[in-house]
């Protein structure tokens, strides 16, 4: 998925080119035929340019004039060009990004993917995962104010303070990716907890870190390993090799015998051993999650020393009090 949305965004970024240089060639063409005199001093400037060339590929040249006479020429162009009601830098290359102007790399020898092709891709990933439409649910935004601040009898901590802890967690695991303390997360907890949140988060995150991130609903997850299964089709390499994968409600999807729970394991399995990380949320509780995947799925998600358990708890904010 990264090479194809990377291709995707390289291949905008062409006819962007494309069009930037038609818009050039315009600009020229209509400087040309309204504005002979300034186009006159646009032909003394590129023949100034093709001489020195010229002279250099003959041998060695003194050209220790050239840089004063190429300003003196550029300035009498943005200056004609202002008095006739043209924006100075008409005749200038046309770019939207000035660091690559659109080529999408830098650097030389070593070409690297410039910062506008990484937002491009970054764009792409949130709208391929589904973030991409929506007003964008990050750190920043996570509003503790909405939990309440009192604490329930018998307990030390408000649910306010709990979920400041449970961001902060969150925060600092996507933060130290790839270097976390836990490779895996599994959040835990009831209906209106917050736990899809935590996941935009994360996701948004990692995404701005150049993480490759994929996002998938725990029924669409197995629909994937349905057809794997069944239809002998290709193994869902998305799943497999993202850098992170986030599975939202697991739970939620049905149980199909021989299918899921052995389709689960696999992948949990199979991630784990490809030292891939893997970021769940359900509406299980720890005991309802053995009940229902059995303890050999449980153990490769409720290991301490790989996995971090976070378990929400405290009133549903999307209901009215």
């Amino acid at each position: 998925m990264r090479e194809d949305l990377l291709n995707e965004a390289e291949s905008e970024l062409a006819l962007l080119r494309a069009r930037n240089e038609r818009e050039e060639f315009r600009r020229r063409e209509q400087i040309a035929r309204e504005q002979p005199e300034i186009y006159a001093l646009v032909q003394e400037r590129e023949a100034l340019i093709f001489d020195t060339l010229r002279k250099f590929l003959k041998g060695p040249a003194e050209s220790k004039d050239l840089p004063q006479k190429m300003d003196m020429l550029s300035a009498a162009i943005r200056d004609k060009l202002q008095k006739k009601g043209f924006p100075a830098d008409y005749l200038a290359p046309v770019y939207r990004c000035p660091i690559c102007q659109d080529t999408g790399r830098v650097g030389d020898p070593v070409r690297e993917p410039c910062v506008c092709l990484k937002k491009a891709y970054q764009q792409k990933l949130r709208e391929k995962i589904g973030l991409g439409n929506q007003q964008p649910e990050t750190f920043e935004r996570f509003d503790l104010s909405i939990f309440p601040n009192e604490k329930a009898p018998g307990q030390i901590f408000s649910q306010r303070d709990l979920m400041t802890v449970i961001r902060d967690d969150c925060k600092a695991w996507a933060d130290s990716y790839p270097k976390q303390q836990s490779r895996d997360i599994l959040l835990s907890g009831k209906s209106g907890l917050g736990k899809t949140f935590l996941l935009h988060a994360m996701a948004e995150r990692l995404i701005e870190r150049d993480v490759n991130v994929l996002i998938i609903s725990a029924y669409m997850m197995l629909d994937l390993l349905r057809r794997s299964y069944f239809d002998h089709e290709e193994s869902p390499s998305d799943l497999l090799d993202t850098d992170v994968l986030m599975i939202d409600d697991l739970g939620s999807e049905p149980l199909i015998q021989n299918v899921t729970i052995e389709q689960l394991f696999n992948l949990l399995n199979e991630r784990q051993n490809r030292g891939r990380s893997t970021v769940i949320s359900t509406n299980l509780n720890l005991v309802e999650f053995r009940q229902r995947y059995t303890e050999r799925v449980a153990s490769r998600l409720t290991d301490s020393r790989n996995c971090m358990l976070i378990a929400l708890t405290g009133k549903d904010i999307r209901k009215k009090t």
